[in-house]
């Protein structure tokens, strides 16, 4: 009898922790898929290009930023969602590195980006670079063709 409940807890359990992580990921608006190349030493800096996918329409971009980590040439492909976008000039600006280096369980890296208005952008690793996501601290994307959104209140 112990055992059967601690066997049903135990289920309970994993279905509530299914249901808290399954609230806590944002919705995707857009995708993200971008190249990025970085030299460093100690720190450096690291730009590349992309597209972002939203709403049926593909957008070229320009990715610009800070690395700061190990030294050398290096390059990465990465692929990505967009949360909390709801016209495509948003997303150009700013971004911080909230979370960086976090390793999924097949090895890939991620890293997750935020800018002032809260929209987060998590970038998967899809090729050898894994180094350049860990260090990643900020980052300038522009919308090529598209202007940018103001800052205003």
């Amino acid at each position: 009898m112990r055992q059967t409940s601690i066997q049903v807890m135990a289920i309970a359990s994993l279905f509530l922790m299914a249901s808290v992580l399954a609230t806590e990921a944002p919705p995707a608006d857009a995708t993200l898929t971008v190249h990025i190349v970085s030299i460093a030493v100690g720190v450096g800096y690291s730009w590349g290009g992309g597209i972002v996918t939203f709403q049926g329409h593909v957008y070229p971009c320009r990715i610009d930023g800070l690395a700061v980590g190990e030294g050398g040439i290096s390059s990465a492909e990465a692929i990505g969602t967009v949360s909390h976008l709801t016209r495509i000039e948003d997303i150009s600006g700013q971004y911080t590195a909230v979370s960086a280096g976090a390793l999924l369980t097949d090895g890939d890296d991620v890293v997750t980006l935020q800018n002032p208005h809260k929209m987060v952008i998590d970038l998967t690793a899809i090729s050898q670079g894994a180094k350049i996501m860990r260090a990643m601290q900020g980052v300038t994307i522009a919308v090529v063709g598209v202007p940018t959104a103001s800052t205003g209140p």
